[in-house]
């Protein structure tokens, strides 16, 4: 029985500041560093058969550190990356509603898939990059060995809706922290969510 091991990539500036990173290549800042060798030690004696990442630095640099020295082949995949927040990205939450008054009351209305910043991405359309990602990957792996995904809290959340087959609708019910860790293991009709969003590894990180 294998598993898929979800991790979100570590803090960046922009995350600790509270901007709107998307597709901006923000790269990991001192604290998120030390998060993800935490969560690298957390895995040491984990053994990936293959580990995916979004192309963007800060995830690519998470599973980097986690693989460390491991045999573990690294496959990038633009894929996996985060929502496009178009021209929002850079700004904070606080700022964007300054921006797009309206368009950010849409925002807040979780049930609104249809949303997207101005020039960037909607739900629907994030699931349906992720989803090519998975059809894709997923018929080449074996069920019994243990996949590593990096990615993001919007890409991760997509993952989720594919591997266990969810009503898309549940989305945005889901929290995703950084460098936080989540599991999905493989059984011969399903597969079961073991854990989600945990960031135990990080207690002792100030």
């Amino acid at each position: 029985m294998g598993n898929w091991y979800l991790v979100r990539h570590g803090e960046t500036e922009w995350n600790r500041d509270g901007r709107i990173q998307g597709h901006t290549d923000v790269p990991l800042n001192e604290l998120g560093r030390r998060q993800v060798k935490t969560l690298a030690e957390r895995l040491a004696e984990s053994q990936f058969s293959i580990v995916y990442t979004s192309d963007l630095s800060r995830a690519v640099e998470t599973a980097q550190t986690i693989v460390g020295g491991s045999d573990a082949s690294i496959k990038t995949d633009a894929d996996l990356r985060e929502f496009s927040y178009g021209d929002w990205e850079g700004l904070t939450l606080k700022e964007a509603e300054a921006k797009d008054s309206g368009l950010f009351a849409e925002l807040m209305k979780l049930e609104n898939s249809e949303f997207s910043a101005p020039n960037g991405e909607n739900t629907p359309q994030v699931l349906d990059r992720v989803r090519r990602f998975y059809t894709s990957e997923a018929p080449n792996l074996d069920p019994a060995d243990d996949i590593l995904i990096v990615a993001h809290g919007g890409s991760i959340r997509a993952l989720l809706v594919c591997l266990m087959e969810l009503p898309e609708e549940l989305f945005w019910q889901f929290g995703v922290d950084c460098a936080s860790l989540s599991v999905i293991s493989n059984h011969p009709d399903k597969r079961v969510l073991d854990f989600w969003n945990d960031t135990g590894h990080l207690s002792s990180i100030t």
